[in-house]
């Protein structure tokens, strides 16, 4: 399916995510270097905690909000107070002085709104999609994505120490832009039922208690369970594994026997990331056009395999040829796997609470994402093949309830 055929708001999201990613990622990626040469590495860790919890307050109020109200109103408010947020950041990092206290300040707002709006751009697209395009739009959106974050990083990597202020100022004009195409080109895509807001109007704890309805519904939980592994091993790759290769690799050792380079711990960790982004970047439209035909739940499952087999692989090798390797693997199962996951995730939610599920599912996964400093304080109790077992175990139960929820759907289907 071609990019010209989908929805025109699919098509302008899909452009405006690639433009913030892009210019986010220029900064992102080195924020933790900058607050730790500024404030120190403990005070560091207690700042970037504060921000996770205002994003997961944003992601708790944005999907109920969204649900209740619309989805434009809350993108427009949300990119407003993100543009503010980021000129705030600017001018406190500019020539008339460095004031990193007042950045984190700002940068609270900033993530709380990035938490309100991002699971409101994902039930947009599930708004004007149907069930047989939402594979090809998250493939386009996953390749898309990295595409971006490629870009971005390299920007950042050679511009962010020298040119802070005007990298902010970049951010914020990139909001702003997508601010103003959005109130232009993009129409609403939501309008709340009235009889399911006029029930939970007025009722006391209604907040709480349209999250806690989710409970119930059962499918849902397990897939952000088994997504929640997934994402707590492949975040093991700059946490525990990165760790890894640094101490098992203080010195240059040789890359491969036929070439005369060497590279240390940090280096292989360096180079496993690059390999990811490019294999992702260059092969997802060709195998999203091999498995064309294939059935989704087989490449959902082999996808998986080849993912954690990777990862398993990956956290005990010793031997830079094999890291490589199983980095291929890796990268091929992620390809195979997430277009087919997400769109399983856009099916399974019900249409008059999509941002609201969106939200819980977007905490899932921040906790997949904060769980991977787990594996960093046992690593220092207990030796690497325990924690490779642990990481195989994860696969196992991962593939298992993804295994269980494809079958239930498709009997639910039938």
């Amino acid at each position: 399916m071609r990019f010209k055929s989908f929805d025109q708001t699919i098509q302008i999201r899909l452009a405006l995510m690639f433009m913030s990613t892009t210019s986010m990622m220029a900064v992102m990626p080195y924020l933790i270097i900058y607050f730790s040469k500024q404030v120190g590495s403990l005070i560091t860790g207690v700042l970037f905690l504060i921000v996770m919890i205002s994003n997961v307050l944003g992601s708790v109020l944005g999907g109920s909000w969204s649900d209740k109200t619309g989805r434009k109103r809350i993108i427009l408010l949300a990119e407003l107070i993100i543009f503010l947020g980021y000129m705030g950041v600017a001018f406190s990092n500019s020539v008339w002085g460095v004031y990193p206290y007042i950045s984190f300040l700002f940068f609270v707002l900033i993530q709380f709104s990035h938490g309100m709006v991002n699971p409101v751009y994902q039930a947009l697209i599930i708004d004007v999609s149907s069930p047989l395009e939402r594979k090809a739009i998250y493939t386009y959106s996953y390749w898309l994505r990295n595409i971006g974050i490629a870009i971005g990083s390299m920007v950042g990597a050679f511009l962010f120490f020298h040119y802070l202020f005007y990298l902010f100022l970049g951010v914020a004009a990139a909001t702003l832009l997508s601010f103003f195409i959005t109130l232009f080109f993009i129409k609403e895509t939501y309008v709340p039922d009235q009889d399911y807001v006029n029930e939970h109007k007025g009722r006391r704890f209604k907040l709480l208690k349209s999250y806690t309805n989710m409970l119930g519904h059962r499918m849902f939980v397990v897939f952000s369970f088994a997504s929640l592994l997934i994402i707590s091993v492949e975040e093991q790759l700059t946490n525990y594994i990165g760790v890894r290769l640094a101490n098992e690799f203080p010195e240059p050792i040789q890359f491969v026997p036929f070439l005369p380079l060497e590279v240390d711990g940090v280096n292989l960790l360096g180079i496993l990331k690059s390999e990811n982004t490019i294999l992702v970047v260059c092969l997802t439209m060709i195998l999203t056009g091999l498995l064309r035909k294939r059935h989704d739940q087989s490449v959902l499952l082999v996808g998986l395999v080849l993912f954690f087999i990777g990862y398993t692989v990956i956290s005990i090798s010793q031997s830079p040829v094999v890291l490589i390797v199983a980095m291929l693997f890796a990268s091929i199962g992620e390809i195979m796997y997430i277009p087919v996951s997400q769109a399983m995730l856009a099916n399974m939610v019900p249409d008059h609470a999509r941002s609201t599920y969106m939200a819980v599912y977007s905490i899932a996964i921040m906790i997949g994402v904060s769980s991977a400093g787990i594996f960093m304080i046992i690593s220092s109790w207990v030796p690497p093949i325990v924690l490779t077992g642990l990481i195989a175990l994860m696969g196992v139960v991962s593939i298992h309830l993804f295994y269980r929820l494809g079958h239930n759907m498709s009997r639910e289907g039938n």
